[in-house]
């Protein structure tokens, strides 16, 4: 699996690259041989998931900056000096940076600030964490929205977040909460839009906020917890962002977190996962020495109770620059893990192997204890799906696995804890490959399987399922299944045995964007209310369908309107729906358009705005 407002972008940069001296931007020339060096092998042509040079031309430069300084192709830039960096955004891009080199700060867009900062209080109709429940179900049951009255949502309030990841929003209250890929994290007022406090954490982030009320333990008793891309888990006081305490969780230089955490037995449940997948091509990397990884933390304090690691790796063979490599390796865990109280077990899904050497836990369900972090039961339901970036058919890579490359259809999406009406409950699965498995909690022995997409290596099932009481609903991406073949919309499922309820075919819309490839790969984490399913595309439409049938009750073009920000931007534009899901809090619905991301949105406007919609936009 595995940048937005620019001046936002900037003040990253800034950051990033505090104290460095800046020198003369490096001709045109010089920049070419570093895209021919350092970029051309992934990008040009593109190969498998990177994004092509022309789709990296669409975005700022700012954005291309941020992802060589603080991003996932940091490792890619290092030794580069921060004015080739500068020039190299500068000719993948066409454009001028936004903001003068070496500047110690960027104009920022200003906030609308809150005239007060009352006490946090928990509604109800709050939505905690990815899953907003810990069994992953992303099932809202309190909420005024219903199938009488979806069709009369409009924005009532738009806000522009920099860097082109943001993570899903956390709901507490009237306060939402969220961060960003430029490294901020917000407290706004849900109603209106209005920030609380925004906490300049410097690093990206892209998973959703867990709000916790723990008194003692911060000095308002409310604690927000998240995870960083670098592998890092922080916990800041809720009612003024200041950090708490940051625990890292794993050194390997590829290591991040993706998934959301969850919070269980007064112990906080963090996944870990990798972008090591990108070292295929790296002849003097050691490739590859990740392993998926769980751990249990004290939320108090940070301090580690356990760590659990899916798979070891240990030196296997040589590549042919003389560099030792290790297997088994991957299995990165990218998704917020389901916690089961009454087994006393937590439930994860893996993502895919590295490498040659037999990998039994990627690919996989796995159980996981919480008391003492030991795996319970492992099903694998797809081997030897050994994958790097860079390493197709011809295998130029140095470090590309041995025999069959891929297919890369791993796991992106949570495990879903359900109960039947018969009172037993299944473990619900949701594959890239387009299989949905419903598997015994207690043994990880699958009960049925049903193959609901075509499967490609942008899903299949993305980034996550729903389920309320009757049935679970599953998103099809298929992004790069072949057009005969692809099987993009939304589905229900009956939890018990598999079967279809219903199917809804994607439609193939224009996106309001106005630049091929236009995508109707339904990739973001359903929502579901009573009555309604909510889900979004790589188009940017979202959609409201009736859970009992599928039909159409609304639709929503994000990407073709455009959007005074609360926070200054004053035409912002909206583009792909993605990995961040869709937040339901009592009448109101809350969804980021645009997203740059590593499923293949690359086409749209990379620019994220979140948007707040009630009925009749009030």
């Amino acid at each position: 699996m595995s940048l937005r407002a620019a001046a936002a972008a900037a003040l990253l940069l800034a950051a990033a690259l505090a104290g460095a001296a800046v020198s003369q931007q490096p001709s045109a020339s010089d920049a070419a041989g570093l895209f021919d060096a350092r970029c051309k092998g992934c990008h040009d042509p593109a190969k498998d998931r990177a994004p092509s040079r022309e789709q990296l031309a669409q975005r700022a430069p700012d954005n291309i900056v941020a992802a060589l300084t603080t991003g996932v192709m940091k490792t890619f830039a290092d030794g580069l000096a921060p004015d080739q960096v500068r020039g190299l955004a500068v000719y993948i891009t066409g454009k001028p940076l936004s903001f003068a080199a070496g500047a110690s700060a960027a104009p920022q867009p200003p906030d609308t600030k809150c005239a007060a900062n009352p006490p946090i209080r928990a509604a109800a109709s709050d939505w905690n964490g990815y899953g907003r429940t810990a069994g992953s179900t992303r099932f809202q049951p309190n909420t005024s929205l219903k199938p009488g009255n979806v069709q009369r949502l409009k924005v009532k309030w738009a806000f522009s977040l920099a860097g082109g990841r943001a993570g899903q929003p956390t709901i507490i209250g009237d306060r939402l909460f969220l961060v960003t890929f430029a490294g901020d994290a917000y407290s706004l007022n849900a109603k209106t839009g209005c920030v609380y406090w925004k906490s300049a954490i410097g690093a990206p982030m892209r998973t959703s906020p867990l709000v916790a009320r723990r008194p003692g333990d911060s000095p308002s008793g409310w604690v927000m917890y998240v995870g960083e891309l670098g592998g890092s888990v922080r916990a800041l006081d809720a009612m003024s962002g200041a950090e708490l305490w940051k625990t890292r969780l794993d050194t390997n230089r590829f290591a991040g977190i993706t998934g959301a955490l969850v919070l269980g037995a007064d112990r906080l449940y963090a996944p870990v996962s990798s972008a090591e997948e990108l070292a295929g091509d790296m002849a003097d990397y050691g490739c590859c020495t990740f392993g998926g990884k769980v751990a249990a933390l004290d939320p108090k304090t940070g301090q580690v109770i356990w760590k659990t690691a899916v798979l070891e790796p240990r030196p296997t063979r040589k590549n042919a620059a003389g560099t030792q490599l290790y297997g088994p390796a991957g299995a990165a865990i990218w998704s917020q893990p389901t916690l089961d109280p009454k087994r006393g077990q937590l439930y994860v899904t893996t993502g895919d192997s590295y490498t040659e050497v037999d990998a039994p836990t990627a690919d996989a369900v796995l159980a996981i204890g919480l008391a003492d972090g030991k795996i319970r039961w492992a099903t694998q339901t797809l081997k030897d799906d050994n994958f790097l970036i860079g390493c197709g058919p011809r295998r130029r890579g140095a470090n590309c696995p041995l025999g069959t490359i891929g297919p890369d259809l791993d796991y992106g999406a949570s495990p879903i804890l359900f109960t039947l009406k018969s009172g037993k409950q299944i473990v619900l699965a949701g594959q890239k490959s387009g299989l949905v498995s419903g598997l015994d909690p207690d043994t990880g022995r699958p009960l049925w399987k049903t193959e609901v997409g075509y499967g490609s290596l942008f899903g299949g099932i993305e980034w996550g399922m729903a389920a309320d009481t009757r049935a679970l609903y599953v998103a099809i991406s298929d992004g790069a299944a072949p057009r005969d073949k692809a099987r993009a919309g939304l589905y229900a499922l009956d939890p018990a045995t598999g079967a279809f309820l219903w199917k809804a075919p994607a439609p193939s819309v224009a996106c309001g964007w106005h630049v091929n490839p236009c995508k109707n790969a339904q990739s973001a984490p359903v929502t579901v209310i009573p009555g309604v399913v909510f889900s979004g595309g790589q188009d940017g439409w979202l959609r409201a369908y009736a859970s009992d049938t599928g039909r159409v009750l609304w639709d929503f073009d994000s990407a073709a309107a455009t959007y005074a920000t609360l926070n200054g931007v004053a035409a912002q534009k909206g583009g792909a729906f993605d990995h961040t899901g869709f937040v339901v809090s009592g009448p109101m619905l809350f969804a980021i358009s645009g997203y740059n991301g590593s499923t293949g949105a690359y086409a749209g406007n990379p620019l994220n705005v979140l948007l707040a919609f009630s009925i009749d936009g009030k």
